[in-house]
């Protein structure tokens, strides 16, 4: 995973737990394995940041209901929020060491 980047995702549908789960779990992947490429640095901000405005249209499904045209099973568990899984918090350390770097940047510019 060093030299190939790996994008993944979940087709639907989903109703409003379904995806809170999905989300949740590629977003808490993305967090703690996305960064381990020299591109993947770079991208992974990105991807996270296209995650979080897209939070709202899963946030807008419906709730949970049974399929009324036949068996269906029940809706995934969304599981511990972002935060509160450990591979997100490991995340969060090259993600700071990102910003760090982008406000660097962006003061040498102005004062430069």
């Amino acid at each position: 995973m060093i030299i190939v980047m790996q994008f993944r995702s979940l087709e639907g549908p989903f109703c409003r737990d379904c995806g809170r789960a999905a989300f949740r779990q590629l977003t808490a992947d993305t967090l703690w394995q996305g960064w381990w490429g020299f591109a993947s640095f770079f991208i992974t901000p990105i991807v996270l940041l296209l995650n979080a405005l897209r939070i709202n249209r899963v946030t807008g499904l419906d709730a949970p209901r049974p399929n009324p045209w036949g068996p269906s099973r029940p809706p995934m568990d969304p599981g511990k929020p972002l935060m509160r899984r450990p591979g997100s918090l490991i995340g969060l350390v090259p993600l700071s060491l990102f910003v760090l770097a982008v406000l660097a940047i962006l003061y040498a510019i102005v004062s430069g």
